[in-house]
């Protein structure tokens, strides 16, 4: 059984019950000795009740012999007779009651056989005074009769004494006894009431804390309270059913309804959409075997049938047996976002639209630039001088630039359409295909390329491959200017993720510029030191983000530069 008791209360209820219990025992134990004394000192009194009686039998005898000799009164045989027959009773009486006690054994012994010699000296004195008064009085005179009186009277004054030494010294332990009784009852009785009266002290302080936790737990209830009903966030709990039993007045509000519409009345998956309710009922279940669930993305439908797009996390509470009580859930309100999202996403839509069809558009006039600028050059560039020449040579070389810049931005337009398709991807494979695609087109070059071991990933194919590509490209190109290309390749884990990277050793940039390193067009190099649209970086950054990675680069001029994302092990909802 657990005690709720505080420590020291406990401890003094404890050490009060044991002073009682000790005030009990010592109590009973006293009276029993009380008992015993008072047997002992009622047999003491009743051994000299005896003896005196004894001693006043043999006292009256010898008064009733001298009235008998000098008078003759023959009503002395029936008196003597008497006190013979009670003097032997009072004799059987302290025989018994002095046993144990050798002295007065010794005593009674000693009356027993002085008793005798006194009767053989009656029975002479009464045959004697048939005859002769004088005869019998000299035998009650004489000094053998005086110092026969005389030894019995000292072996019960002997006996008397002793007796009364024993009654004195009984009395007197008797009186210790109730004296040491009052005082450790006394001392006891003391200890017991200023241990209550600790214990008053110490219960009042453990009820006055309590009292003053209880308010102070009121109060922090009453603002946790305050703080779950008036959370930016939605807060529910669901019992096994997946009927709603509480909710904070945010998610009230979010919804329209009023809380006695809700509780323990409406289930969760009431208030979803179709879509939604299918999704959540697997996800309901996995809440209550795995114990939780995380950002699980759902469409309410409000009371006035308005939208709202919430995510929702949840904890399963159970019991020691593991059973599912019910959950503990949090809900964000996205709908703004969403809405938000949804608007981005046309108009990306729209803009890949647009961009799609201008960039389509373009091509057939950039043809015609290519080809008739070619006629010229072919046709006519006897006729034409050298600075023509040179001009027509601008304009092809511009439009075919102008024509990879279309193919980058519809390459570009088409992967924001394009469905993720996630697959496990061997990336050591697919790094080494384009490494040897890439080296290929590289001649008269020296490279020094390091492929360490990489680990798979989850994510669409072929926009990994587009991404080595584009970073293998732009490794090899920005270290063209080396006596040595050296670039290497790996992985390394980082807060839980495979973090990727690519290093190389080629002019680099200032990282105050890295913010429009990912941009469209956005070039940190000059079109004569290093060809390219600008595009490329962009087209990886995009790839990246819709796998729902992170890219990011650190360089220094004329160092070398190096690229690492990393792809969640999750597809993002």
């Amino acid at each position: 059984m657990k005690v709720y008791i505080d420590k020291k209360v406990l401890v003094g209820f404890l050490l009060a019950l044991s002073i009682l219990v000790s005030l009990g025992i010592y109590s009973y134990r006293n009276s029993q000795d009380s008992v015993i004394t008072s047997s002992m000192v009622s047999r003491t009194n009743e051994v000299l009740y005896h003896i005196e009686k004894l001693h006043s039998s043999h006292l009256e005898i010898e008064a009733e012999m001298t009235r008998f000799v000098l008078t003759g009164d023959t009503s002395f045989a029936g008196f003597y007779r008497d006190e013979i027959n009670a003097a032997r009773e009072h004799y059987m009486v302290l025989y018994e009651l002095i046993k144990d006690n050798a002295t007065l054994s010794k005593g009674l012994d000693s009356i027993r056989l002085l008793g005798r010699e006194k009767v053989e000296l009656i029975s002479r004195v009464i045959m004697t005074r048939k005859n002769s008064e004088d005869s019998a009085r000299m035998i009650v005179f004489s000094p053998s009769n005086r110092k026969l009186v005389s030894r019995i009277n000292d072996v019960v004054e002997s006996m008397l004494a002793e007796e009364k030494k024993i009654l004195d010294h009984r009395m007197m332990e008797n009186q210790q006894d109730v004296t040491r009784f009052y005082t450790t009852f006394l001392t006891l009785l003391i200890l017991t009431v200023l241990t209550i009266v600790i214990l008053f002290l110490l219960i009042n302080k453990t009820l006055r804390a309590r009292l003053q936790a209880e308010r102070a737990l009121s109060r922090a209830s009453e603002e946790i309270k305050g703080l779950y009903n008036e959370a930016p966030c939605g807060y529910h709990s669901l019992n096994g059913d997946g009927t709603i039993i509480e909710m904070n007045k945010t998610w009230l509000e979010w919804i329209g309804y009023k809380r006695e519409e809700v509780i323990n009345k409406m289930a969760f998956l009431d208030l979803f959409t179709p879509a939604s309710r299918e999704r959540y009922n697997d996800t309901f279940s996995k809440l209550k075997s795995q114990g939780f669930i995380s950002n699980v993305e759902v469409e309410i439908v409000c009371k006035d049938h308005s939208a709202l797009f919430v995510i929702v996390n949840a904890t399963a509470i159970k019991d020691k047996h593991g059973n599912f009580i019910k959950s503990s859930s949090t809900a964000f309100n996205i709908t703004d976002r969403r809405l938000a999202e949804e608007k981005v996403i046309a108009a990306n839509k729209e803009l890949e639209a647009f961009t799609y069809s201008v960039s389509h558009d373009l091509r057939a006039p950039l043809r015609s630039i290519d080809g008739y600028s070619k006629i010229l050059q072919e046709d006519y560039a006897s006729t034409l001088d050298r600075e023509a020449n040179r001009l027509l040579q601008i304009i092809r070389n511009n439009a075919h630039r102008m024509g990879h810049l279309i193919d980058d931005l519809l390459d570009f337009s088409r992967m924001g359409r394009k469905e993720l398709d996630r697959t496990k991807v061997d990336m050591n494979a697919l790094v080494g295909h384009v490494r040897q695609e890439l080296i290929a087109q590289e001649v008269n070059r020296k490279i020094e390329f390091t492929v360490k071991p990489l680990k798979e990933v989850h994510g669409d194919l072929s926009m990994m491959r587009q991404v080595w590509i584009n970073l293998i490209s732009n490794a090899l190109k920005y270290s063209r200017k080396q006596e040595v290309s050296r670039i290497e390749i790996g992985c390394k884990t980082e807060d839980n993720h495979t973090v990727y990277y690519i290093q190389d050793n080629g002019v680099g940039f200032d990282m105050k510029y890295s913010d429009k390193l990912f941009g469209v067009f956005q070039r940190l190099h000059k079109v004569e030191e290093f060809d390219g649209t600008g595009v490329g970086l962009a087209l990886v950054h995009r790839i990246i983000s819709r796998h729902g990675g992170k890219i990011w680069a650190e360089a220094q001029i004329n160092e070398g530069a190096t690229f690492f994302f990393f792809i969640p092990l999750q597809i993002p909802h």
